[in-house]
């Protein structure tokens, strides 16, 4: 099993989030939120005691937000409920400008094996327009700090930002590479009700268009490649076999426990598969949790047949190892007709080619509906 914890505090909110994280919270607020969230893993773990925890995650927000004695207060709730034992990956998010030596350190101290940092853009003027706290000398510096500490660093980029160019995606790629073992590169997602939804309509900032954003990202993916990185997933690549275990687990449906607000959650409990997710405001989630006395303590859906079916279909074929073949049933004729070249097929398993990759959202929709 797998445990996600969500430290939903920022410094500041980049234009382009719709994240559940909030800014300018009060000390009150955040003792508040630390106390629901140990007690959801005292219920969560009375409820999965025979769970043996394979990997632990905290993001955010901004886990390195936090202080030295809040954060080891998460980890000593962990490791005093869970058997932690086995765990093979302890992972951090963290942002450049909130990583210290001493946090660190003490991570280190605490279990933490691996650091994803929030890189985003190697350019100064796309991290100001999309409202970036750090800038680029900060966040080489940040992955160098790391790196002193941690062997098992991964950097995440975003394509698509509005001064991005084929040449500086080469560049920021080609600084990356040489740097850290993992990268996840997305393209930029403008969402609804974001302040970048708003700038844009209002005509303030232009981002590139689709095609572009499109060949910007696999000018990204040939760029890793030529240093050695293999694409595992449709936004992650990895050298020396440094994939994201806490990650690939969600794409293969292991058991996973969300802890803290918003987060969700994947447990197989009596032959049944569940899903639920925690309240989406500090209030509700504080409220929620304090006067629970099982868990869950959400309502919860319970997957059909076809619901597994189709979840299998769609998170495998995110991964370069693909599924079965025989999953897709009455619809492998689409992948050996109509869907042909964008699939490698090979032993009774499919997967998407990288053009296959780029455009999973409209082939998955034919083969699951």
């Amino acid at each position: 099993m797998q445990i996600y914890v969500h430290v939903p505090f920022c410094k500041s909110k980049c234009l382009y989030c719709d994240f559940k994280s909030f800014q300018n919270v009060s000390k009150t607020s955040v003792f508040d939120y630390l106390t629901a969230l140990n007690n959801e893993i005292e219920l969560s773990a009375n409820a999965l005691k025979d769970r043996k925890i394979d990997t632990v995650y905290i993001g955010g927000g901004t886990p390195s937000l936090l202080d030295p004695a809040q954060f080891e207060f998460i980890v000593t709730s962990l490791k005093n409920n869970f058997d932690l034992s086995c765990v093979r990956e302890f992972t951090v998010e963290c942002n450049p400008e909130s990583i210290t030596e001493d946090k660190l350190i003490l991570y280190k101290s605490l279990g933490v094996n691996r650091i994803s940092i929030g890189v985003q853009s190697l350019d100064d003027n796309n991290l100001k327009t999309i409202g970036r706290i750090h800038d680029v000398d900060t966040a080489l510096s940040a992955i160098d700090t790391a790196k002193r500490h941690f062997s098992n660093v991964s950097a995440d980029i975003i394509v698509g930002l509005p001064f991005d160019t084929i040449e500086l995606v080469k560049n920021e790629i080609s600084t990356l590479a040489k740097a850290v073992e993992h990268v996840s590169v997305y393209t930029l997602q403008v969402e609804e009700n974001t302040p970048l939804k708003r700038l844009i309509d209002d005509g303030k900032i232009t981002v590139p268009d689709d095609d572009t954003t499109e060949d910007l990202f696999e000018v990204a993916i040939s760029a890793l490649r030529e240093y050695g990185f293999a694409r595992y997933e449709i936004s992650n690549f990895a050298k020396n076999g440094r994939r994201s275990k806490h990650n690939s687990g969600y794409w293969t449906r292991e058991e996973y426990i969300g802890l803290g607000l918003n987060a969700s959650s994947f447990i197989k409990s009596d032959g049944k598969e569940i899903r639920f997710t925690n309240a989406s405001t500090l209030c509700d989630y504080v409220s929620d949790v304090n006067k629970a006395k099982s868990y869950p303590f959400q309502p919860y859906e319970t997957l059909d047949d076809n619901d597994v079916l189709q979840e299998k279909i769609m998170l495998g074929l995110r991964l370069s190892d693909g599924i079965d073949e025989n999953l897709l049933g009455d619809k492998k004729s689409l992948v050996k007709n109509k869907y042909s070249r964008f699939f490698v097929r090979k032993d009774g398993k499919i997967s998407f080619n990288d053009s296959g990759m780029n455009v999973s959202n409209s082939v998955l929709c034919d083969l699951l509906f």
